[in-house]
């Protein structure tokens, strides 16, 4: 995996999750876990975009925002897209794994923006 090829799928799972939410379309398979994730790249992206937010809160949406990337990435496109760089060392992506950070992140995030 190179920094190019990793780019590429980032930028792809970028678009397909733009796309997602541009046509409120989502296909019906696995729907409740791509609706969760469209619901997370929404709610944090809101949260990114505004400049009303805490530091600290902006934080946990970016976190939240990059896991729904990496989750697309396990989820829509082929197996090369799981590998990814961490720390200059390839890093394979779990579906299970970005799943359960996603849900914890939103948590985290949710509970923030009470605050």
């Amino acid at each position: 995996m190179n920094r190019k090829l990793d780019k590429k799928y980032d930028d792809l799972a970028l678009t397909a999750l733009h796309e997602y939410l541009s046509k409120q379309d989502v296909p019906e398979k696995n729907l409740p876990l791509k609706k969760e994730l469209l619901e997370a790249f929404e709610y944090s992206g809101n949260i990114k975009r505004g400049n009303n937010s805490e530091e600290q809160v902006r934080i946990f949406a970016d976190n939240v925002f990059k896991t729904c990337i990496s989750l697309t990435r396990c989820l829509f496109f082929p197996k090369e897209a799981k590998v990814t760089l961490c720390q200059e060392k390839e890093c394979i992506l779990d579906t299970q794994s970005q799943t359960d950070l996603l849900r914890r992140n939103m948590n985290e995030l949710k509970l923030k923006v009470k605050d």
